[in-house]
């Protein structure tokens, strides 16, 4: 069941660990004192800057003849003055309530370099959860989960939920080249350079899940994309479309190209979309996609963060 948006809110969590996993990749885990029920594919809005609730509010005076004079650091400092969204990679819950989070994310811009600057003990303000969630179907035994880049954590959580629903997972990860891949690979697990599954990825081995490893640059398991590794899995398996279920998530060329494999093989999949987000909440209308509907046009803008940002692949309209 998808947990209702409901129950979201803005919460501050104690950072227990922020580490470097791989080039650009950090590995961030929150403690909280309590957080709403989430699911995988869900999502959180991260504050890049310091805690504002600390922040004593300010009367600017503004007279006729004189502007007032700024001096916030979001505005004198170019600190970045909004949230932004990071997909959750895992959750634990302990006693008494307590959360556990763990977000990974890449260094692309000014708010996740600064998120990486954050050192252990600081807090953090978050806002969620929020989006919606994969779907784990009761009749279907077997299942993909397909991740590029930072695509890879929501697949983590996911493969976690399906291990404890007993589905037979195999997961497909995929990155520019090795040095970028947010995993961890097992010490005497081998890396198939024809891309099939193998015992080697310790994130997915601790769910009981095999992982096949593709890199653009062959430095790591198969070299090309991907979806490559994916098919020739399901050529190998010859596993009946209606016993699979496919999740996917990452660059959009990755997504729609496991969207077209399983069109075209009858077989269910579901997509995490990502959009550039401002509030997170359905206000600001900024992260639309085109999916189909029974309008007069046959399609509808909707929004990745409230309708999504899982679809069903299907329903996509890729552009």
């Amino acid at each position: 069941m998808t947990p209702t948006t409901k129950s979201r809110g803005v919460f501050l969590a104690d950072v227990l660990v922020n580490e470097a996993i791989c080039d650009e990749h950090y590995r961030m885990i929150l403690d909280l004192a309590a957080f709403p029920e989430t699911a995988p594919g869900q999502f959180v809005q991260v504050m890049c800057r310091g805690d504002e609730s600390t922040v004593e509010p300010r009367v600017l005076e503004w007279t006729d003849d004189a502007l007032p004079k700024l001096t916030g650091a979001e505005l004198t400092a170019n600190e970045p003055m909004l949230r932004r969204p990071i997909s959750l990679a895992g959750r634990r819950t302990h006693g008494g309530g307590r959360v556990e989070l763990d977000l990974i994310y890449r260094v692309v811009g000014r708010g996740t370099r600064w998120l990486s600057t954050v050192t252990s003990g600081a807090t953090m303000s978050l806002l969620g959860p929020l989006g919606n969630a994969f779907t784990i179907h009761p009749d279907r035994p077997h299942a993909a989960v397909i991740g590029g880049g930072v695509g890879i954590p929501p697949m983590l959580y996911l493969s976690e939920a399906l291990a404890a629903s007993g589905k037979h997972t195999v997961a497909f990860a995929g990155a520019r080249t090795a040095s970028m891949l947010p995993l961890r690979l097992l010490p005497a697990g081998t890396v198939e350079t024809s891309g099939a599954p193998t015992h080697s990825v310790a994130e997915f081995a601790a769910f009981g899940v095999d992982t096949s490893v593709a890199t653009d640059d062959g430095s790591l398991g198969l070299h090309g994309t991907v979806g490559a590794g994916f098919e020739r899995w399901l050529d190998a398996e010859a596993i009946e479309p209606a016993a699979l279920a496919v999740y996917t998530c990452g660059p959009e060329g990755l997504m729609r190209a496991i969207a077209e494999i399983c069109g075209a093989r009858g077989i269910a999949c579901e997509v995490s979309l990502e959009r550039t987000m401002a509030c997170g909440m359905g206000t600001c209308q900024s992260c639309v996609c085109k999916t189909k509907a029974p309008t007069e046009q046959g399609w509808a803008y909707r929004l990745c963060c409230t309708d999504g940002p899982v679809f069903p692949a299907a329903d996509v309209i890729w552009t």
